[in-house]
This record gives structure tokens, sequence and C-alpha cells, in this order.
């Protein structure tokens, strides 16, 4: 194919430009001589911003205390499928509740702060900072760089902008929800735009080809011919059309929330059902997520029966697409916030911030149906067992550091905590089914 041929594909200078960009991270990728920790399992990561109540999430109390003047009723929190003793979730969970073989709920987490800001830093990379401001990647960030996925790692609306620092072993890209066209575009699904792609690619082959022939065989002409390789197996597999969401896609979630709902949560709606097609066509190794509203200072029964009831149904059709698809035992989905709300009920009906948190953790052939950590009758943290996850005097006090280094062990192995030694694993958030 010589210059003209190339030109008379119909392949805008744009897109050329849009390919050179996506081949560019997997060349930096293929040149990279780090060490391989092949990804084990993708993460799921939904931040609940704005300080969740654990209350009503991942540890109901059985009473009222002297500090939780709230009314608050156990009997209405769910209990835990699959748990061998009393194990509640908060009272608008039912859904998520039924699927708890494959849950566990972290309780007692210190935040040591009360900052959104900090916390939600804090949670997201294992770095506490008074002021939010970390030199420190992400979880998700560290398992998505050591990816070969198409899309490393996506950010839907809502979801934290993933955070970079100069210790990731290898490059990694990032695709925003809005950038969805661009991979659309390299990726064509009808049979013109195909067709103008092969030839692009074709062209491309045997200029390396010719470059090659010339020059001698070197590591970066290696690197692209790689890339190139990668994109074509791609695009072969029609990735275009796998990037896009139809009716039939959404089906389960408007389902499970009601017309009238759905259309007041069509963006978590989407967020689901995008990620699921993406996990399910083997494309993406990381999503970041996220779901407002929980920064409840007032009217806390009002404000939140309406979000955690909506993501209650949409949470729990998403595992059940895993779970059915054989997917859940290689996927982890993991709830955090920012940090959790007082026990005590302020004067205008809602609760203030409160530096101990929780979260909750699905899948990823963990043995659920378990509580790793413990908060007392004021919701302050306790020491647990690091091997049990059960409250011991003698044990350790659980951060996002430990969250933090469990993730990380279970998606790439614990040799690379050598890397991340900020991070600490513990047997009670790796314990794997039997």
């Amino acid at each position: 194919m010589d210059r003209r041929d190339f030109l008379q594909t119909g392949m805008s200078l744009s897109a050329t430009f849009a390919l050179s960009k996506l081949i560019a991270p997997f060349v930096a990728s293929a040149q990279s001589a780090s060490e391989d920790f092949p990804v084990l399992r993708r993460l799921v990561w939904i931040h609940m911003q704005g300080g969740w109540d654990i209350l009503e999430t991942v540890d109901p109390k059985t009473q009222s205390t002297s500090k939780l003047d709230m009314v608050y009723d156990y009997s209405l929190a769910q209990p835990l499928a699959g748990a061998s003793e009393d194990i509640r979730l908060g009272r608008w969970w039912p859904n998520t509740a039924r699927l708890g073989s494959d849950l566990i709920l972290v309780r007692g987490l210190a935040m040591g702060t009360t900052s959104h800001d900090a916390g939600s830093v804090y949670a997201d990379t294992g770095v506490l900072s008074n002021s939010g401001n970390v030199n420190a990647a992400s979880i998700p960030t560290i398992i998505a760089s050591q990816s070969g996925a198409t899309i490393p790692l996506i950010q839907f609306n809502g979801g934290d902008t993933p955070r970079l620092d100069r210790g990731l072993l290898k490059p990694v890209s990032v695709v925003r929800a809005g950038d969805l066209n661009l991979y659309q575009g390299l990726f064509p699904a009808n049979t013109q735009d195909n067709t103008a792609s092969q030839r692009v690619l074709e062209y491309s082959r045997r200029s390396l080809l010719r470059y090659q022939n010339s020059a001698g065989a070197n590591d970066r002409a290696t690197a692209v011919e790689a890339a190139r390789s990668k994109i074509q197996v791609q695009i072969d597999a029609g990735v275009g059309s796998q990037l896009s969401l139809t009716d039939s896609d959404k089906a389960a979630y408007v389902s499970a929330l009601g017309k009238d709902a759905s259309s007041r949560m069509d963006n978590a709606v989407s967020s689901f059902a995008l990620a699921y097609k993406l996990i399910k066509n083997n494309l993406v190794s990381c999503i970041n997520m996220g779901v407002g509203g929980f920064d409840t200072h007032t009217n806390q029964d009002r404000n939140l029966m309406p979000i955690l009831t909506s993501f209650d149904a949409l949470f729990a059709t998403f595992l059940s697409q895993l779970k059915s698809a054989g997917l859940l035992d290689k996927t982890l989905v993991v709830l955090y916030s920012d940090f959790a709300r007082t026990p005590k009920v302020n004067n205008s009906a809602g609760r203030d911030h409160w530096p101990v948190g929780g979260a909750l953790i699905a899948g990823g052939g963990l043995l659920g149906g378990r509580a790793v950590g413990a908060t007392d009758e004021n919701l302050l943290a306790r020491n647990v067992d690091a091997k049990t996850g059960a409250p011991s005097a003698s044990g350790i006090q659980l951060s996002p550091i430990h969250v933090g280094g469990s993730l990380i062990e279970l998606t790439l192995g614990a040799s690379y905590l050598s890397k991340r030694p900020y991070l600490e694993s513990i047997p009670a958030l790796t314990r794997l089914k039997s």
C-alpha cells in the first residue's frame, strides 16, 4: 500500500492520532524491563461519597447506647446469608444481604480524620494526610499498571480520579466514561470503518517490516509490532460493539429498580450495566465508580432511604450477574467511604462526621459471610486479631492500610507488597474459600 492508497482509506487525521495515543501505553509497557505481576483478580472500586453511616450499612447495632439517641431497631437490619453467627447489614440492604456468603463486612476502620478529602484519599491510597494531598498511587491504579487489558482502568461519572505516582513499575492508561467514543472509533462496529482500520494496521505492519529490513530488528520496533498486533486482535474480536450499551444490557437493572426509579438513577444504571459488560467481555482490569449523597447532616432517614434502597437493588443485580457468569470469584468489588457518621444524632435529625469507618468487600473467591473488625457500643474501633478479624485486646487497629494491602496481595500477589511497604496485608482479609 503506497501513500495515496493510505490516504484514500478515509481515515481522518484525528483517527490516526487517536490510534497513536492508544498504541503509546502499549509500546511503553512492552519496552518496560520491570518485573511482571500478572493481575489475578479484577477490581471494581466504588466510593460511597460523603462519609456513609455505618449503622445503616456495614455495622448496625443491637441497641441504643449512651451516645446513640436515635430510635434504632436492630430487628430491621438484614441478616447476612451464609453467616455462622448474627451478622447484619443495614435495614435497606435486603437484596445484597441475600448474597452474604460472598460478602465480608469490614468494621472499625480507624480513619484518623473527618476531612472528606483526607478520608477519601486515605481509603483510596492507604496514605493519610491532613490536606488530602499525597504522592501515592490509588489502589486501582497500582493494579491496572500491571494489566494488559484493553482498558486497564476506567473511571465512570462519579468515580474518583485515579492517582498516579513515580512508584508505578509500568505505565498505565486511564479511560474516562466520556472518552469511550474514542475507543469506539478505534474499534469500529460497522464494516466500512472496520475495513479502513484494517488498512491502517496493514500499512503499519508493512512499514515496520520495511524499517526492520533496512535498520535491523530492535526493541522499539518489536514493541510497536506487539502493540499493533494487540490492536489487530481487538478489532478482529469486534471490541467496538462491546463498548456501547443497549436496552438489553440495562434491562436487568431497570427491572430491579422499576421504571420510575431507574429513570432517576440512569447514571448508576448505566455504570453498573457497562461495568458488567466490560468485565464479561474481558476488556478491563479496574473500574472506578462512585455514588453520592452520604453527607447526611440533616434528615438522616429521608435522605438515606431512597439512595440505599436503589443502590441495594443495583448492587445485588451486579453481583448476581457476575456470579451467574462465573466471574464473581475473579472479581473483587469494594465499597468504601471517606469516614462514617456520629452515633449521636444532631438537632437536625442527621449525623455528623466520625473518624471510624467501614467497608464492604464482595467476591474475589474470598470466604464470605463474615465480619472483619468491630466497633464497641459507642462506635469506637476495637483492636482485632489479624488472622481472624475478631476483637482482641492485643491485636491491631484496622485501617485503610490493611484493606489496601490485602487487595494488592489478592490481585498482584504478596511479593508486590515489597514495592509498597506502607501497605500491609492481613490474613483475615485474604482468606479464600476452601
